[in-house]
């Protein structure tokens, strides 16, 4: 058995340690790669993307049409998923919609004695471009947790675009496209397919916003195309942090830091523990079952590189910790917690309770696991409703009722316009003036 050798420090290194992080940005080799591919799918549509799926994951399509689905090839391939998989995904269907048809979206409406509608209004986002990681997993949540949250938004295009993986892996995500009500699909991933969705080709039409996790050149590439198109976020290494007080017992802490440690040996996980005893005992379960998990060598490198153990003294410390931190996924199991606490916090998702997880999260809890990281949650959400949905403001003015009061806000704003030196402005506010 191969013991972990995890970073363990005291509260006052731990703040130093998280202070001093740094977010950790493309290489200028990534960067290069990603602008020439872009660059190239904007200029030569259909035959770049073509190309470049070709070089990169070997695949052998000589047009588009053999990398494009309808509907009708979504339902042909949800006939042949099993009966097991297609509850399954339709439970989590059916808790994703609920979720967010809970949300209240409301149009403001009101009024003063100049303005006779003040306020504002939302509308969906047309056109919605959804990624879907593949390689060595292909992830059918990802398609659920951001196309569905579209169509209750109201969006009228959904695109999927996923990476070429095997036909049991194809079929998979197709049936889960025919769930999701996507109207097309095209098997193809990477910088190419962020490229193809952000601008368009002869075939494949051009989305307002573009949603879902991918690897470094899909990060790389939704970085360089926001602001062409929108993007939900910069996403970075899954993250977790666990708040426990416990002292015996660790399985379901170490299996849920295991669970987060398997997307990749640059996962980031964090235990902070509230007490002296503990961290010893959560280490030798860790080791225990990582040496029978089935992809231990992925989260030994994770949780050996990326991840460090913090003991402290109470609620309030690990908290502050947390918050230098700032998670993607936050756990909380201690007795001294308190709903009061809530907006203390910062962090994308946070999971209450022992019998919670983040895993859950992942699933079937119903809000979407696309979720802030690399401290990201300090200053932005998880995507639900409001993402697929733009707000504009509205002002009209149909007869002036109180003259005073309309002359009253024109003075203010001329005054503020010469001010600023702009007097074209101030004069279209002096020709209106009662």
């Amino acid at each position: 058995m191969q013991k972990l050798k995890i970073k363990k420090v005291s509260f006052s290194s731990a703040k130093k340690l998280l202070r001093e992080k740094k977010v950790t940005n493309q290489s200028s080799y990534v960067r290069e790669v990603v602008q020439k591919i872009i660059l190239d799918v904007k200029k030569n549509g259909d035959k770049a993307l073509i190309k470049h799926s070709n070089k990169i994951d070997k695949t052998k399509f000589k047009s588009i049409y053999e990398a494009s689905y309808n509907k009708s090839d979504f339902k042909k391939n949800y006939k042949k998923i099993d009966d097991k998989t297609k509850k399954s995904l339709n439970y989590i269907k059916k808790r994703i919609i609920d979720f967010h048809k809970s949300i209240k979206i409301e149009d403001l409406k009101t009024s003063d004695k100049v303005f006779d509608f003040l306020g504002q209004i939302y509308r969906p986002i047309n056109k919605i471009g959804v990624y879907a990681p593949g390689g060595n997993a292909v992830y059918p949540s990802s398609i659920l947790m951001t196309a569905l949250i579209a169509k209750v938004a109201g969006s009228r295009e959904i695109n999927l675009f996923f990476p070429s993986s095997s036909e049991k892996a194809k079929t998979l995500m197709l049936a889960t496209a025919h769930i999701a009500e996507i109207d097309r699909a095209y098997n193809f991933g990477g910088a190419q397919a962020i490229a193809a969705m952000a601008y368009g080709t002869e075939t494949i039409s051009k989305s307002d916003k573009i949603f879902g996790p991918g690897n470094r050149y899909v990060a790389e590439a939704k970085r360089q195309v926001f602001g062409d198109v929108g993007i939900d976020s910069f996403a970075g290494p899954s993250e977790v942090l666990i708040i426990s007080d416990k002292n015996k017992d660790f399985k379901k802490l170490a299996a849920d830091l295991i669970a987060q440690a398997e997307h990749g040996e640059d996962s980031k996980c964090i235990y902070v523990h509230i007490g002296k005893e503990g961290i010893d005992d959560l280490s030798k379960e860790l080791n225990v079952q990582v040496n029978i998990a089935p992809r231990g060598k992925t989260i030994k490198s994770a949780l050996e590189k990326n991840s460090i153990f913090i003991q402290v003294k109470n609620i309030h410390e690990a908290i502050e910790i947390n918050n230098l931190f700032s998670p993607e996924h936050l756990q909380i199991i201690s007795k001294h917690y308190k709903t009061s606490l809530l907006k203390e916090i910062s962090a994308g998702a946070i999971f209450i309770g022992e019998n919670n997880t983040a895993v859950l999260g992942d699933y079937a809890a119903g809000p979407s696991h696309v979720i802030p990281t690399n401290s990201s949650a300090r200053f932005s959400s998880p995507v639900s409703i409001e993402d697929f949905l733009v707000r504009s403001s509205v002002t009209s003015i149909k007869s002036i009722k109180d003259k005073k009061k309309y002359n009253e806000l024109l003075n203010n704003s001329i005054f503020l316009a010469e001010l600023e030196g702009l007097y074209g402005h101030a004069n279209a506010l002096k020709l209106r003036k009662k």
